[in-house]
């Protein structure tokens, strides 16, 4: 379950009385499941690619070819699993397309009384940030309307369109020199194929 951080942090939260929360990888995992109706999440890649996108992301992200990834939330559904909390159905031609993680009645049960004592609490994330809960779920919730379901080649087109916009993400996970490298990749590689970049929707 959700535990209150042993820290200065609530200290300062205590005195101004204000309930405060550190979550758990697995609780996390269970919040983007119980969001939006409780719908099945598709794909694992959705765990990691839809938390990165938070605007702080409450997990260290390590850049993979295709995506962004996280041992502890990979470890985090395993244990669900595990648990029995979620249960995964192969979807597809022979289960080949993706997975689908949808809570099981045991995990529908834990993961509503965790959304009910988040809304009321203030979440901590990170070192100093602190949130509204019902913020923090609200923005859960936006995240899993939009990315769950697409695919790695969609969430890839996406982050590669924001390289050169103020809503840049990657600035979350790289250094200002490292993105002004990947810049002149990407700008460099889509002068010269274009047509490999509009086919990643396509896949």
């Amino acid at each position: 379950m959700a535990r209150s951080i042993a820290s200065w942090k609530y200290e300062v939260a205590k005195e101004m009385g204000i309930p405060l929360l550190s979550l758990e990888a697995r609780e996390w995992a269970l919040l983007l499941l119980n969001a939006d109706g409780q719908s099945p999440v598709k794909g694992e890649e959705c765990f990691h690619t839809t938390f990165s996108m938070m605007a702080v992301p409450p997990f260290s992200f390590k850049p993979l070819l295709l995506s962004f990834f996280s041992p502890e939330l990979y470890s985090a559904i395993k244990g669900l699993v595990s648990e029995g909390l979620v249960r995964v159905v192969n979807e597809g031609k022979a289960g080949a397309d993706y997975k689908l993680f949808r809570l099981s009645e045991k995990g529908i049960v834990e993961a509503a009384r965790l959304a009910d004592r988040v809304k009321s609490s203030w979440v901590s994330i990170g070192e100093v940030i602190f949130r509204e809960g019902s913020k923090v779920l609200g923005e859960i919730e936006a995240l899993k309307k939009t990315y769950n379901g697409k695919n790695i080649s969609e969430w890839l087109d996406l982050v590669l369109k924001k390289i050169d916009s103020q809503d840049n993400i990657l600035e979350k996970f790289f250094s200002e020199s490292e993105i002004e490298f990947l810049r002149g990749i990407y700008r460099s590689f889509k002068s010269k194929h274009s047509d490999f970049l509009t086919s990643l929707t396509k896949l």
